[in-house]
Parts: C-alpha cells; structure tokens; sequence
C-alpha cells in the first residue's frame, strides 16, 4: 500500500512531461553498481509544477507527496470494502461507490471529482441496471480500448490472498468493470503476481511465473491466438536482452515494440516495470527511478512497481520521511489513513 502511493505520488508531478532523464538513462551508458546506486539516491518526492486537473493532482502546485488518480482509485475501493462490512464487496456495491463520489458535490474539489469519474460513471451505471442516456456498456469505455484502468483500485486485493494468486485474480475479475477486452486478463495477473510477491521467498521470478500460470478462464486455451499476458512479458525480456545493460537502449526498444496508442494502454504498466526491473538488477529503488526516467504515464507506472516493491521489501525500503509525507497527505486530503485500510482488510 505505501509503496503505491509513494510510486504515484513521485510519478504524479513529471506525468506526461517532458521526460527527465540522468547521466545514466541520457547517454549510451552500460548501467553499473554505481549506476544503480545513483539512481536509488535519486529516488525522491517532487513538488508539482502544473495546476489542478481531473486525472492528475486536486491542487494547483500541488505539495511533495500529493497523490493522483491511481490512488484516488484506491480510496473508493477501501470505501466499497468498508461498505461489504468484512467480505469482499461485490461489482455492484463497487459502482454504487462510484457514482456516489461522482455525485458528491461538497468540498472544494467537487468538479474536479466529477469530471474525472465522468466515463467510469456510465458504465458504472450501466452495471446497475440503468439504461437512460445516464448509462453506457462498460465495453464502449474509452472507445473500448484495453486499458490499466483496473491496476488503480484493484491491487489491493491482492492483500486480501496473499500466496494464492488464483483468488486475487477472481476476485479482481469478479469487480472489474472499468475494464475492456484483453485488460480484464492483465489487470488481474497483475494483482495475481502481487499476491505472489507476498508470499514468503517471493522473488521477482516467481512473480511473473504465477502471473503466466494463473490463467482461471483459460486465455491461453484460445486456437491461433496466443495468451496477450505472455507475449507482453516476452517483449519486455527482449527489450532488456537488446537494451545490454544500457537504459537509453532500453527505453528505446520499449518507445518502438510497446504499440502504445494512449501510453495506458493495459500491456504498458506491466512491461515497463519488468523491462526496468531487470535492467536494473531487482535493486528497487534504482528500478523505480529507471521506471520515472523513462517517462509518459509515470504515476501509474510507479504505482504498481512501488507496489511489487513494498511487498517484496516492506515499508522500509522506502525512507521514513517519505512513507509519512505520503501518509499526511492522503489523511488531509482524503480524509483515510493507512491504518484504517489495513484495518478493513483484516477484517
């Protein structure tokens, strides 16, 4: 959980910008033990130079530590659990959760939720039963592009079957309506290959061996067409064999195989974060900073390494000053504290 919202809020102030790249991502340099060193040294939290906006930060010049959507995401989901009352909420208890925060019109960012929960709403209403102009298909979400919409409220779950990453995976099915096509299945083996990182001599190749196991609805039974999960981390693994140890290699090889038509694309999150990872010999803060360098969506990529890398590690991997940076601002923001969230998934 912390890691998650450290990865967002140290990707949310460089999202789509111009992307910042160091010594060792700039040049043609093979990355070494130094390398890796600096770059874990350069992990840190920035203040935010742009103004408010939907999908990205509620304030203007936003603070060291301030969370964006993919955290926002996770704040509905903890309130859908809280709503189930110790049992896994179900879709429709998920969407009534979203369109009341869609509806919620108190405080200073009321337009500001609106507009952002504006798409997920239609299908949120849809999923309840409304059919009225109000309502629209889950499929015709963002044109029915495939995207990491469900890693943003969904990797919690795994917390919820640590070791089993069959349960996370239907679980994460069984709620996933933000999700279209080939997403459904990469969003879920990605929460499945997180309850595998907490399970007990975790390693980053154990992950992804049960990310390409778990396979409940068989996605890798189809004729002629191949598992979209296994091919994706195939390119990732080419990526790094092209890249020799050299990050600009890397990121180059990612820009031309990732076929990104949004740059959060489903496919897109998942790739970057293990091409990085294994670029950067499993150290988890270097890898976080290869994964920021890169650029495009760096908060929802951080997201997700930051939370391999927290259940991997634990907490303290990540300094002190900025686990409680992030905690303050997602209680004086949002009004929830980590505490409560780990409370209601020990329920």
């Amino acid at each position: 959980l912390i890691g998650a919202l450290i990865g967002d809020a140290a990707g949310g102030p460089v999202e789509f910008q111009p992307a910042q790249r160091g010594p060792w991502t700039a040049t043609d340099a093979v990355l070494s033990a130094e390398g890796r060193a600096a770059l874990a040294a350069a992990f840190r939290l920035r203040p935010y130079t742009t103004d408010a906006a939907p999908y990205a930060q509620w304030e203007d010049q936003a603070p060291p530590g301030t969370v964006t959507d993919d955290s926002r995401f996770k704040v509905l989901f903890f309130e859908a659990l809280a709503r189930a009352e110790g049992t896994l909420p179900d879709r429709a208890t998920f969407a009534q959760v979203v369109l009341d925060a869609h509806a919620d019109t108190t405080g200073p960012h009321a337009a500001l939720r609106r507009a952002w929960l504006d798409e997920f709403a239609y299908a949120a209403r849809w999923v309840l039963g409304e059919r009225d102009e109000g309502a629209r298909p889950p499929a015709r979400a963002w044109g029915g592009i495939p995207t990491m919409a469900g890693q943003m409220p969904f990797l919690p779950i795994a917390a919820l079957h640590p070791g089993d990453p069959e349960a996370a995976y239907r679980a994460v099915w069984a709620l996933d309506f933000l999700d279209n096509g080939i997403a459904r299945d990469l969003n879920a083996a990605l929460v499945a290959g997180l309850a595998a990182a907490l399970d007990d001599g975790a390693t980053w190749a154990r992950i992804e061996a049960a990310m390409r196991a778990t396979d409940p609805f068989g996605f890798g039974e189809v004729p002629w067409v191949p598992r979209r999960l296994d091919g994706w981390l195939d390119v990732a693994h080419a990526a790094v064999a092209e890249a020799e140890g050299r990050p600009a290699r890397l990121y180059a090889a990612l820009e031309r195989d990732l076929q990104a038509e949004t740059w959060w694309d489903a496919w897109v999150p998942m790739v970057v974060v293990f091409a990085c990872v294994e670029l950067a010999q499993h150290d988890p803060l270097a890898a976080m900073q290869l994964v920021l360098e890169f650029g495009y969506d760096t908060d929802s990529y951080l997201q997700v390494v930051g939370a391999f890398v927290g259940a991997l590690h634990g907490p303290e991997v990540f300094p002190a000053p900025m686990r409680a940076t992030v905690e303050a601002h997602l209680e004086r923001a949002h009004g929830v504290t980590l505490a409560e969230w780990l409370t209601l998934l020990r329920r």
